[in-house]
């Protein structure tokens, strides 16, 4: 099964669903719905930090 992806802003974030599912099968497809619902009430600011997190803590790829 493919990765989930997240386009925001003109990049793509791949959500790392063998680092995310290990305790919590389709936890990757959450945090896809997740950052969904964030833009459907316009939480920027979650976005942010959880795109930022993502990447640091090595869930979230940065696709070229």
């Amino acid at each position: 099964m493919k990765n989930p992806i997240y386009r925001y802003k003109g990049k793509s974030y791949e959500i790392l669903s063998q680092i995310t599912d290990v305790d919590d099968k389709g936890r990757a497809n959450q945090l896809l719905i997740d950052f969904k619902h964030c833009e459907s009430v316009g939480d920027w600011g979650t976005i942010k930090n959880r795109i930022t997190n993502g990447l640091m803590w090595g869930w979230l790829k940065t696709l070229i």
